[in-house]
């Protein structure tokens, strides 16, 4: 199950929101991830009691609030509950800059929340399920479980076909059809046909040809680096 909850000191504004985070986990995310609205809080304060007790995996958060505003909310909860994605969701676009300090998922304007809010949402499930689902892979020595997140490519090798993280590399005899069914349901993008990456961990991309994830370089048209 996913737990998401808003803060908001503007009531209306929060229950707006609910009901259209609603629609989107009703019409738009797989029924099988079990998206629910939790609870609607007013307050830093009333945010901080709610996590001692229970998880929220994804936090819709005003910045402009009176007492405690979101981005003091925001420190703590990355020290307290640092797996929570944190959508900042304001009236001031100028915080946009100043949010980046603590790390949000998204920053939504509330003026185009109608044109932002699907895709946020959409995304901030993909992540974290892919934070949290693992995968199993078979070597020809043993059998590992990898989390999603911690794969950042899986490229060809003759028989075998090779998933690579930041600190590890295993082999598995197949092909890479066979590889490609392994994350099927997660963010990965072809980019020939000897590569799937992890679009998670891509970090940026540079022209005319190269995706720097975190310790390699990938060839968009070549082999990997």
């Amino acid at each position: 199950m996913i737990t998401i909850a808003i803060c908001d000191d503007n009531i209306q504004f929060a229950r707006l929101l609910a009901n259209k985070i609603k629609s989107i986990c009703a019409f738009k995310i797989p029924e099988r991830y079990m998206c629910q609205v939790a609870v609607e809080m007013s307050s830093s304060k009333a945010v901080l009691e709610y996590i001692k007790e229970n998880s929220i995996n994804i936090l819709f958060l005003d910045i402009d609030m009176p007492g405690e505003n979101g981005f003091q909310l925001a420190e703590k909860i990355n020290r307290l509950r640092p797996d929570t994605l944190i959508i900042f969701v304001s009236s001031h676009e100028n915080f946009v800059f100043n949010s980046f300090e603590y790390n949000p998922f998204r920053f939504l304007r509330k003026a185009k929340l109608g044109e932002e809010l699907e895709n946020a949402l959409v995304k901030a499930v993909e992540r974290h399920m892919s934070d949290t689902e693992v995968v199993t892979i078979k070597t020809d020595c043993e059998t590992v479980e990898l989390r999603v997140r911690d794969i950042l490519y899986i490229r060809s090798e003759k028989n075998y076909y090779a998933v690579c993280g930041a600190d590890f590399e295993y082999k598995c005899r197949g092909t890479m059809s066979q590889a490609g069914n392994l994350v099927q349901k997660f963010s990965f993008f072809k980019i020939n046909s000897g590569c799937l990456v992890n679009m998670e961990r891509i970090k940026k991309f540079e022209t005319p040809n190269r995706l720097v994830l975190d310790n390699v370089t990938l060839y968009i048209s070549q082999r990997t680096v």
